[in-house]
C-alpha cells in the first residue's frame, strides 16, 4: 500500500519577487491611456485617483492637460421650490449621461444656502462666499457642499467685490483699490494673516483674473490688463508696494462705454496657447446698475492677445472664432473656461460660447445653457424668433458651474 503522502499534489512554488507587477508604479504611459480611457466618466476618474497614490498623483498632474480640457463643467443649479416655504435645492448636472448618470442632489453648506450669503466666484473647484453678518469668508466644495476654509475678513465693513484662487494663493478685492492675499492652501491651522496690497491709481475694479504661462493677469470692468507679480507662484518680496501689481497697457479694445461691464464685466479665458478676452456689447439704454435690474446683451466680441517677445506692445485682436475651443462661462461665478476636445460630452460644439443661463428653468425644455457664438448678434438670431435679448443677472441663489475640487489640487499640497 502506498504512503498518503505520495497522493498529495505538490505545492506550488512561490513566484520569484522580481516577477510580482507593482500595479502602483506603471509607466506613465500606460497610466495616461489608462486615464483617457477613463474620461469623461467622473466616477470611474475618481476611482483611479483613489486607487494608490501614484495613480492619484498622476493624474493630479495630468489634470490641466488631459482632464480640463476635454469635460466641461457641472451646472450647479438652484431648484426652487414654491409649496411649503422650503427654500429649494441644489442640483448637479451634466452635460452627458457620460460625465454623471443622471443629476444629483449636492448639499450645499448652510453657510452658503442662506439668503446672507454672496457668491463672489466659483474658482478651481471651490465656490467663494461672503457671509457679512458672520464677518467670514467661506470657501465650500462645488460637488460635496463642504465648507473647506472660513476665514474672518481682512476689513470687515469693506465692499469685497470679488475673490479668486490661484495655483498659489486666495485673493480677495476689498475695494476699487485695495486687496489681500494670502497663501492656499493654508500651511497651518492657524488663521493665517492677509497681506495687503494696492492696484495702480488708474486701474479700476477687477473683474476676473487668471493664470497664463506661469503669469497671474487680471482686467477690469474697464478691460485694464494687469498683472499681479505678488501672486506669482515663485513671488519674491517686492521692494515697493506699487511693484506688486502692474497696468499693461494694451490697444485695439472698443471704448468703455459699450460692453457690459456690472453684472458680467470683461472676462479673461485661455484657449491652448491664446489669451482671450469676451466682452458683452450692450444697448447703453440697458446696460443695467447696480441695483440689480437685469442687463441685455446685444453682441458677443471676442478679441485674442498680441504681445511682442520682449514684452514692449500688447494689442487685442477680434477674432471671429475660437480655433476649435469651446467656451463656457459662469456669470454668477465670474468665471470662465475654455474645452479643446469636449465633443464627446452631449451637443458640445466648437467655436462656441455657452453662457449658463440665468434665467428660470423653462418646462418641457431641458435647456441650462445659452449657446452663442463670437460675432453673434441679437438683430440676426433672437430678433427672428421674437426674443428678447439676452439678459444677465448674478443674483444669488443663481445657477454656476462647477469642476471637481480634486482636478485643482497639487500632488504636494496638503488635502484640503
Amino acid at each position: 500500500m502506498k504512503s498518503p503522502q505520495l497522493f498529495l499534489e505538490t505545492a506550488p512554488s512561490q513566484p520569484d519577487p522580481s516577477e510580482l507587477r507593482d500595479w502602483s508604479h506603471l509607466p506613465d504611459l500606460i497610466l495616461r491611456e489608462v486615464l483617457q480611457r477613463l474620461v469623461p466618466c467622473l466616477r470611474s476618474l475618481s476611482a483611479f485617483a483613489g486607487a494608490c497614490r501614484p495613480w492619484r498623483r498622476f493624474l493630479l498632474a495630468s489634470a490641466s492637460t488631459l482632464l480640463l480640457p476635454r469635460i466641461p463643467p457641472l451646472l450647479l443649479k438652484h431648484e426652487r421650490c414654491y409649496f411649503g416655504g422650503s427654500p429649494g435645492s441644489f442640483l448637479l448636472r451634466a452635460w452627458s449621461a457620460l460625465v454623471i448618470r443622471q443629476p444629483i442632489t449636492s448639499p450645499l453648506a448652510a453657510a452658503a444656502a442662506s439668503t446672507s450669503a454672496s457668491l463672489l466666484s466659483s474658482s478651481r473647484g471651490l465656490l467663494i462666499f461672503l457671509v457679512r453678518p458672520r464677518g467670514l469668508l467661506v470657501l465650500v466644495d462645488a460637488l460635496t457642499g463642504a465648507e473647506r476654509l472660513s476665514l474672518p475678513l481682512p476689513s470687515p465693513h469693506a465692499p469685497h467685490h470679488y475673490a479668486a484662487l490661484t495655483t498659489t494663493h486666495l485673493v480677495l478685492f476689498v475695494s476699487k483699490h485695495a486687496f489681500a492675499s494670502i497663501p492656499f492652501p493654508p500651511a497651518a491651522a492657524a488663521a493665517p494673516d492677509w497681506a495687503h496690497h494696492r492696484l495702480p491709481r488708474a486701474a479700476s475694479f477687477v473683474a476676473s483674473i487668471t493664470e497664463f504661462r506661469g503669469r497671474v493677469l487680471g482686467v477690469t470692468d474697464r478691460a485694464q490688463l494687469l498683472e499681479f507679480r505678488c501672486l506669482a507662484a515663485a513671488a519674491a518680496p517686492a521692494p515697493e508696494e506699487e511693484a506688486a501689481v502692474e497696468m499693461l497697457p494694451a490697444t485695439g479694445l472698443p471704448d468703455a462705454a459699450t460692453f457690459e461691464s456690472w453684472h458680467f464685466g470683461p472676462r479673461l479665458v485661455v484657449a491652448g496657447d491664446r489669451l482671450l478676452l469676451l466682452l458683452l456689447m450692450t444697448d447703453p439704454a440697458h446696460r443695467g446698475s447696480a441695483t440689480g435690474r437685469p442687463v441685455k446683451v446685444h453682441r458677443v466680441s471676442v478679441h485674442a492677445l498680441h504681445e511682442t517677445p520682449d514684452g514692449a506692445m500688447r494689442r487685442w485682436e477680434e477674432v471671429d472664432n475660437l480655433g476649435g475651443y469651446s467656451v463656457f462661462v459662469d456669470c454668477a461665478g465670474r468665471s470662465a473656461v475654455a474645452c479643446a476636445d469636449a465633443a464627446g460630452c452631449g451637443d458640445v460644439a466648437g467655436n462656441c460660447i455657452y453662457f449658463a443661463e440665468m434665467t428660470f428653468h423653462r418646462e418641457y425644455c431641458q435647456r441650462y445653457w445659452m449657446s452663442l457664438s463670437p460675432w453673434w448678434k441679437w438683430e440676426h438670431s433672437a430678433a427672428a424668433e421674437n426674443k428678447d435679448a439676452a439678459t444677465i443677472s448674478r443674483k444669488w441663489p443663481s445657477q454656476t458651474w462647477a469642476y471637481p475640487r480634486l482636478f485643482f489640487q497639487s500632488s504636494t499640497a496638503a488635502q484640503l
